[in-house]
């Protein structure tokens, strides 16, 4: 490796480096999602929101109470193993439910304004579908 060479191969891994928070932020993930996931014990509503960081991607879900349910603190959760490649994403949702902890796989993707997924669990897989919020 000649003293030139050196210098270049690093300006090019700091332009690739910085590179990636653009690539995320152009990705038809990110955003905010109304979402349903239809179960046998009744739908569940979320708001799915994608949003671009320096490390990748960071997922925020805020689920909405069930009408006529008690109000009350949502339910704790944490998100993990956030993947996202072109119009697909996949991620992991640690819940601390009343009945105790449940873990949902998610995998899914978006097609403009529609988002479709699956999320699996012990109980098996639920069909999760959601259209883009308008900012």
């Amino acid at each position: 490796m000649t003293r030139f060479t050196k210098p270049i191969f690093m300006l090019a891994g700091a332009a690739l480096t910085m590179s990636v928070p653009a690539m995320a932020e152009d990705s038809p993930v990110v955003g905010n999602w109304d979402t349903v996931a239809k179960t046998d014990f009744g739908n569940f509503q979320a708001v799915m929101s994608f949003a671009a960081t320096e490390e990748g991607y960071a997922i925020e879900m805020t689920d909405v109470p069930p009408e006529g349910a008690p109000a009350g603190p949502p339910m704790e959760s944490a998100i993990s193993d956030i993947k996202v490649e072109g119009n697909g994403f996949s991620f992991k949702r640690q819940l601390s439910t009343p009945q105790g902890p449940m873990e949902l796989t998610y995998t899914g993707s978006v097609d403009g304004d529609t988002l479709t997924a699956e999320a699996n669990s012990a109980f098996g897989a639920i069909p999760v579908t959601g259209t883009r919020v308008s900012d």
